[in-house]
């Protein structure tokens, strides 16, 4: 028992010591790779961190972001200053003038009680009716744009301005319908905005609004984008295609331009939908390809002449149109023609299904209306529509449209 414990002590030291010689040995490669490690790691965290953008002194971002961000910001203030600079000559502000008389009495028989009414007479003067916006549109002419709703009930007009002239102004036209007006001013040294394309506004475009707010916060510019295109039904016009922004405007921007980066007029400031009074994100504008037929109108006559039909139409009904084989947004259906009109005149009838007016598709009634009004009366356009399951095109020529009409 004692030799077996003997044994087995001798043999546990002779392990041992083959042990220690390991440890030994083992513990140097340790070390030696640790080391190694460390210089690997050292190098390629080296080699890393070259290619990292250095953090400012402040701990903020990096340096090379920060100038490209700042060189983004001043890019984008200097397009905003241009269209502002291009716009701010041609932006004028309009106030709108009533004649009026009252009843006075004599300041010396202020306690008299008006002893037989001998002192009574009437005086007549001047009060403001409203105030508003404008832009000169041509220079060689005077001519300024505006709302109607900014010269209506008016019987004198004001303009400033941007150079602070004050002049007075005619009415050229009016028209109630699209709420658009022109006046007419006599000035050397006008400066006309450059008129735009709002055909090829898009939602998302920025744009800058330019007014007179409140009408005493001269040549103000807010910026927003467009938010929507072809706004209509919103009861403001008989003929409503408003372009929808965020840009803020406000009680007395109304008449002003809405113009895009290039500083080109898109569109006149109109209307805002708010629950307060105050701006709240939604404005609009009438496009400016709308306002210049408008405005080539007034200038000519005076007034808007627009075409007329004669005719009350529906939409078609989807199942209408599968048994006609048709598209579901396509052609309007007759539902009454007025006596002695021109549509009754060429042989329109109730249940005619109309397809095209003047080589144009019809698909709303809106449409059809906004369509036939852009030509002048007498003009002779060919209608194609449905009759009986038949194909057929009739003669119209358009007439004038009752100054009552949509009214």
């Amino acid at each position: 028992m004692g030799e077996w414990r003997k044994a087995r002590c001798a043999s546990a030291l002779r392990a041992r010591r083959r042990l220690e010689r390991p440890m030994k040995s083992s513990l140097h490669r340790t070390i030696f790779y640790a080391i190694l490690l460390g210089v690997v790691v050292g190098v390629v965290t080296t080699k890393l961190m070259e290619g990292w953008p250095r953090a400012t002194a402040d701990g903020g971002a990096p340096a090379e972001g920060k100038k490209a961000s700042r060189e983004v910001l001043h890019s984008q203030a200097e397009t905003f200053r241009h269209a502002a600079n291009q716009i701010a000559p041609a932006v004028v502000n309009i106030t709108t003038i009533e004649k009026v008389r009252m009843l006075v009495g004599d300041p010396d028989d202020l306690f008299g009680f008006g002893r037989f009414y001998r002192n009574r007479r009437v005086q007549e003067g001047k009060r403001i009716r409203g105030i508003g916006s404008g832009f000169v549109f041509d220079a060689a002419n005077g001519y300024v744009l505006t709302n109607n709703h900014v010269v209506d009930g008016g019987e004198e007009w004001n303009v400033k301005l941007a150079d602070k002239r004050e002049l007075q102004a005619k009415l050229v036209g009016a028209d109630a319908q699209t709420d658009l007006a022109v006046l007419q001013i006599q000035a050397d040294g006008l400066v006309a905005a450059t008129i735009g394309d709002s055909d090829r506004v898009e939602v998302g475009d920025w744009v800058l609004a330019a007014g007179n707010p409140f009408g005493m916060l001269e040549q103000t510019v807010t910026a927003g984008i467009v938010s929507a295109k072809g706004r209509r039904g919103l009861g403001l016009s008989n003929y409503e295609d408003f372009i929808q922004t965020d840009a803020a405007i406000n009680q007395g921007n109304s008449g002003g331009p809405l113009v895009n980066l290039d500083g080109h007029v898109i569109a006149i400031n109109s209307a805002i939908y708010s629950k307060t009074g105050g701006y709240q994100g939604i404005g609009f504008a009438i496009p400016i390809n709308q306002v210049r037929k408008i405005a080539d109108k007034l200038i000519r006559h005076g007034e808007v002449v627009r075409g007329w039909m004669g005719i009350e139409v529906r939409e078609l009904k989807a199942s209408e149109a599968r048994k006609l084989g048709l598209p579901p947004d396509r052609g309007l259906v007759v539902e009454g023609v007025y006596l002695r009109g021109p549509a009754h005149r060429a042989g329109i009838q109730p249940d005619d299904l109309l397809l095209e007016v003047g080589g144009k598709p019809v698909h709303t009634s809106s449409e059809l209306r906004d369509l036939v009004a852009d030509y002048e009366p007498e003009t002779k356009l060919q209608v194609k529509l449905i009759r009986g399951g038949k194909e057929q095109v009739v003669d119209v020529q358009i007439g004038t449209q009752p100054k009552s009409w949509g009214r």
